[in-house]
């Protein structure tokens, strides 16, 4: 039987017996299905057996040995690019191949029990047809190779992320231009050196992953952190997978990277709006206790001591109201850097919100932590230069240490809290260490605070009046206002015992709303002789009135009452003064009344550091000597040269003086020898309520002619 006859004869039992070679040949073509194997089968025989009933010249028998015979599209031509596509190798292509050629010689052959000539020379013909599939199938699947290859390649030179293609041993085989730059150096240099060589900061990290892909065989993930050599930072994330030969061996690396920077800044930036304060830049609640827990747990496993410090400054919110909120967020921000440069690397300044701030000494005592808190008093007490304002603010430190005061962080944030609240009590500017009683004075604020709110209710704040002595004439010539609480339990309270409660708890305003009244109704009730307003001071100790709501509250109260006709003198301490002039403020000029019966004096003259220049930029009414020189008036000492100093500079410049804390009459008699205009103190009475005062002017005035 003839080899064409017996194929077609024997078509499907070939076809059968094809289709368990491939499949043992190549797995891959398991998913393709039956019917599509035998199909494609069946049109690579049909194509020989039409090859084999046609006539050849040797001429073209000798072009189909070296496989350059006819093609027919659709079977030769499409075979390699096929297999190609569903993923096989080339010798798994000329495998099935070979194996078609070898089932149909062998059933033939053992069909036909020896051949005859024309036999042979048909096997021959059958054998070229087999070669010429084998060549075209070849062609068309390194063509379709060849043009994977350059996709890729392309692909890989166009991706604007670095790719790379490295051996085991970790030295570049391809990178792509992305890779050039990131370098800055040529392809041509980067080729055959390894990411090390070429001084790459993350070279250490790709060759150890490079090493562990050709290791296990497996694809391996990492993100890696680069410096350029401009300076800009990258991060990328990176795969690596392995490359395996026909022995199942690692013979390259492909490295793929994904440029994240973007992601990581963003990252970053969401971590650090979530853990740093924007106005200031230092850390905030959250991240603050986050290092105090971890402080905390190194420290106990290390034995060592750390401090906890509260920072709240003094006089902030007359600053910002003064100057506005922008102002005053410059102002914390300077705070903020101010403490930060005192503090050691190790250690956290924070801040917990509108002018508190904290700070975490790590490995320190309680002496080495009272020594850095005074120094940051000390600071803080130096002027800040805010727009064209030189402002004077302070701090009150509250101090706490671990192990001896608290052991967890709550103990901790009590104890420091409690600190800095005696410290604001005591006066502020000053360092609290935590000590078991402060706990009684947070009992007796908070008690006091919410007492001292129901005293303005029940009007149990009352103004007391002390008379100010004309010395030239003995006469009353003014008083000073100071305001005293009835209080239900306590008895009659000075404002030392209830001031800073003021301060903290918001209700100043509504105090020295309630002084300004009372002493402006006073001053006008107390006319003289000549139906001129009496004089009567305020102190700034009890009314803090540099704020642009206490101005306003000024304005309308004084016409009210005519502020033509009132007499009110505020008396502010240097410090108040200094820090007055360090925001550029006038409050006399601010009140723009012309004609308006207000003064300011200077109290507690002569002890505190003062500009002089000062007592003509504002037109000081007075000044009033410190008890502290008073005291040893008229003995003949230093205080005596002091005193007639300050009395002769003060007449020089039209400023009257006010000696205060007299008890004795051996002081009055120097005062008047010295040219003193007024006297104060218990020689002459003590603070007196309002009517009392009243009766005790009155039977002055009755005894002046």
């Amino acid at each position: 039987m003839k080899l064409t006859q017996f194929i077609h004869t024997e078509m499907e039992q070939l076809l059968e017996d094809w289709e368990a070679a491939a499949l043992e040949i190549a797995p891959e073509l398991k998913g393709q299905g039956s019917r599509a194997l035998r199909d494609h089968a069946r049109e690579m025989l049909e194509f020989i057996t039409a090859d084999l009933l046609t006539s050849q010249t040797s001429e073209e028998s000798a072009s189909k040995a070296l496989g350059k015979g006819r093609t027919t599209e659709g079977v030769n031509g499409e075979h390699g690019s096929e297999r190609f596509r569903q993923g096989l190798s080339m010798l798994q292509m000329i495998q099935e191949l070979r194996a078609l050629r070898a089932r149909v010689c062998a059933a033939w052959g053992k069909k036909e029990q020896g051949l005859a000539g024309s036999d042979i020379e048909e096997l021959i013909r059958f054998n070229e047809a087999i070669d010429q599939l084998i060549a075209h199938s070849v062609a068309s699947y390194s063509a379709r190779k060849e043009q994977e290859t350059r996709l890729v390649e392309t692909m890989l030179k166009a991706s604007l992320d670095p790719m790379a293609i490295f051996s085991p041993d970790g030295r570049h085989l391809f990178a792509n231009q992305a890779i050039s730059d990131l370098v800055n150096a040529p392809l041509q240099e980067v080729i055959g050196k390894t990411s090390l060589e070429l001084g790459m900061d993350l070279g250490r990290g790709l060759q150890d992953e490079i090493t562990k892909t050709v290791a296990t065989g497996l694809t391996q993930r990492r993100e890696f952190k680069h410096c350029s050599p401009s300076g800009r930072e990258f991060y990328f994330d990176c795969q690596f997978v392995p490359v395996f030969n026909d022995q199942n061996e690692v013979e390259a690396v492909v490295k793929t990277s994904r440029d994240v920077t973007e992601r990581k800044q963003a990252d970053y930036q969401a971590w650090r709006s979530a853990n740093f304060d924007a106005l200031t830049g230092i850390p905030n609640r959250r991240l603050f206790l986050d290092r105090l827990e971890q402080t905390l747990l190194e420290s106990r496993r290390k034995g060592s001591p750390f401090a906890l410090l509260f920072i709240d400054l003094d006089r902030f919110k007359q600053a910002n109201d003064k100057l506005g909120h922008l102002a005053g967020d410059r102002l914390l921000a300077q705070v903020a850097e101010r403490i930060s440069t005192r503090v050691r690397a190790m250690d956290t300044v924070a801040r917990l919100g509108g002018d508190e701030f904290t700070l975490i000494m790590k490995e320190t005592g309680r002496e080495g932590a009272k020594d850095a808190a005074k120094a940051l008093v000390t600071s803080l007490e130096r002027p800040f230069q805010i727009d064209f304002h030189r402002v004077h603010i302070s701090g009150s430190i509250g101090l706490t240490v671990f192990p001896e005061d608290g052991k967890d962080v709550d103990r901790m944030m009590h104890n420091a809290d409690q600190a800095m609240y005696a410290a604001k009590a005591r006066g502020g500017q000053q360092v609290q260490i935590f000590a078991p009683w402060m706990a009684q004075i947070e009992s007796e604020h908070m008690r006091l605070s919410k007492e001292l709110d129901e005293a303005l209710r029940e009007k149990q704040l009352e103004v007391y009046y002390q008379p100010i002595i004309n010395i030239r004439t003995g006469a009353i010539s003014g008083a000073e206002a100071l305001l005293r609480w009835n209080h239900p339990v306590k008895g009659l309270l000075t404002p030392t015992a209830f001031f800073s409660i003021t301060e903290q708890s918001g209700m100043t305003d509504s105090i020295n709303t309630y002084v300004l009244e009372q002493a402006m109704t006073c001053s006008l009730r107390w006319r003289d002789l000549s139906d001129k307003a009496f004089t009567i001071n305020i102190n700034e100790s009890q009314a803090s009135f540099f704020t642009q709501s206490l101005l306003e509250q000024w304005r309308s109260r004084l016409a009210k009452h005519g502020f033509d006709e009132s007499r009110i003198t505020i008396e502010l301490t240097p410090a108040s003064l200094n820090n007055i002039r360090s925001l550029d403020f006038n409050p006399v000029k601010s009140l723009g009344f012309a004609g308006l019966r207000l003064h300011l004096a200077i109290d507690d003259f002569g002890i505190e550091p003062f500009s002089l220049l000062a007592l003509q930029e504002f037109k000081m009414h007075s000044v009033k000597v410190d008890r502290e020189l008073i005291k040893d008036a008229g003995q003949g000492g230093d205080a005596d040269s002091l005193l007639e100093s300050i009395i002769a500079m003060a007449h020089a410049i039209n400023v009257r003086v006010v000696g205060v804390g007299v008890e004795k009459d051996e002081q009055l008699q120097f005062l008047a020898r010295a040219g003193c205009d007024y006297a104060q103190g218990f020689l002459f009475a003590k603070p007196l309520r309002r009517n009392d005062f009243e009766a005790l002017l009155a039977r002055d005035r009755q005894n002046r002619p």
